[in-house]
């Protein structure tokens, strides 16, 4: 299992941002090697989210990454925060979650 991790600032409102998530979730369920998805609000940073999206394997991700719809989502996301991605660095003996540091 891969897991991508993601910090978003939001340059605008808190709701739209939270829509076009909701909506980059569902399409995220239908497509192939998708394993989980996260949203966090930040309890002492307005604005600030951590999503985390979980894929079987790389060339799942890639595929969606090549799809039209996922594009236009991150072209709207992109609109209105700007994003960081992170890699583990330090994990515990028994995780079975890799990271990757592409964004989004």
């Amino acid at each position: 299992m891969l897991a991508y991790i993601n910090t978003f600032v939001i340059k605008g409102d808190d709701r739209v941002f939270e829509e076009l998530m909701a909506a980059h979730e569902e399409y995220l369920r239908t497509q192939p090697g998708f394993g989980g998805f996260e949203l966090n609000r930040s309890d002492t940073r307005p604005g600030e989210y951590v999503n985390i999206v979980q894929w079987s394997d790389e060339d799942s991700h890639a595929r969606l990454r090549s799809t039209k719809t996922f594009q236009v989502q991150v072209t709207n996301m992109l609109g209105i925060a700007d994003v960081s991605c992170s890699e583990v660095v330090v994990a515990g003996a028994d995780a079975d979650v890799q990271s990757s540091a592409q964004s989004v």
